[in-house]
C-alpha cells in the first residue's frame, strides 16, 4: 500500500534539497538503476489510473490536463483516456474496450464509434503499448543528456532529481527548443509514484506533475461521459419538457 506521507516529503526534498548532487556523462549517472528498474516495472503494470497536472503556476487545484485508466485483459488494453487544453477549453475523449473505440471532441453532440476490423479502428496491446503503459516513454530520462543528479532518501522511500545539458538534449529530436529541463522522480517501493517535468521552450516556462497509481486488474474500465454532452442531453430534455 502506498505510503502518501513519504511520497509527499519525497517531494518536497526533491523540490528543495540535495542530498548527493553527481556530474553525469556516457549516459549514466548515480540513480539510473533507480529509475531504469520503474520504467521496467511500470511497463509490467496490468492496471493504473495515471494523471497529468500542469502545475506551471504553482496551483494543484486545476483540472488534470491528462488522464487514464488502462487494463490489460489478455493482450489487449482496454482503456479510458481524457485530455484537456486549459487555455482553450476544449477536451478530448477516448475509449476502447478491445472491440470498439469510441471518441468525442467538445463540440461534438454525441460519441463517434468505430467496431474493431473498421477502417480508422486502432488499438493498443502488450506489444503495441500505449504511451502511458510504456515505461520507456512515460518516464523517459533522456540519460546521454543528463548533466547532474541528485539522490533524495527519506527512511526506505528514495527519488531522483535529474538536470540536463541544453547542448546534450539537441541529439533528442522531440526536445528540440527545449532548455532549463528537469526532471524528479519519487519511489513508492520501486515503482515511480510521481514524476515532475519542467523546462522552458519560447521564452515560457512549464511544470507538469504526473501521479501514478496501479489498480485493480479486475476492475473494469468504463466509459465516462464528457460534462459537456450530458450537460447538453440535459438541455434537451428539459427543453422537450416544457
Amino acid at each position: 500500500m502506498r505510503n502518501t506521507l513519504k511520497l509527499v516529503l519525497i517531494y518536497i526534498l526533491m523540490v528543495c534539497f540535495a542530498v548527493s548532487v553527481t556530474g553525469c556523462s556516457s549516459g549514466t549517472y548515480e540513480g539510473k538503476e533507480l529509475v531504469d528498474k520503474a520504467k521496467q516495472l511500470h511497463t509490467e503494470l496490468e492496471a493504473a489510473h495515471i494523471t497529468v497536472e500542469d502545475i506551471s503556476g504553482g496551483d494543484h487545484t486545476g483540472p488534470h490536463v491528462q488522464e487514464i485508466w488502462y487494463r490489460f485483459v489478455g493482450d489487449v488494453m482496454q482503456y479510458m483516456y481524457i485530455g484537456r487544453d486549459l487555455e482553450t477549453g476544449e477536451e478530448y475523449y477516448e475509449f476502447n474496450n478491445g472491440t470498439e473505440l469510441d471518441t468525442w471532441h467538445t463540440g461534438d453532440a454525441e460519441w463517434s464509434f468505430v467496431a474493431k476490423g473498421s477502417e480508422g479502428y486502432y488499438s493498443y496491446s502488450r506489444t503495441k503499448r500505449h504511451w502511458f503503459a510504456d515505461g520507456a516513454l512515460l518516464l523517459n530520462d533522456y540519460a546521454a543528456a543528463v548533466s547532474t543528479s541528485r539522490i533524495i532518501t527519506f527512511g526506505d522511500t528514495n527519488g531522483v532529481v535529474l538536470n540536463y545539458s541544453d547542448e546534450a538534449l539537441l541529439k533528442y529530436q522531440s526536445m528540440q527548443g527545449i532548455t532549463g529541463l528537469e526532471q524528479n522522480y519519487a519511489f513508492d517501493g520501486d515503482m515511480c509514484a510521481l514524476f515532475e517535468v519542467s523546462y522552458e521552450k519560447d521564452g515560457r516556462d512549464y511544470k507538469y506533475l504526473t501521479m501514478i497509481n496501479a489498480e485493480n486488474t479486475e476492475k473494469p474500465v468504463e466509459r465516462i461521459e464528457p460534462p459537456a454532452m450530458s450537460e447538453s442531453i440535459t438541455g434537451e430534455i428539459t427543453e422537450g419538457e416544457q
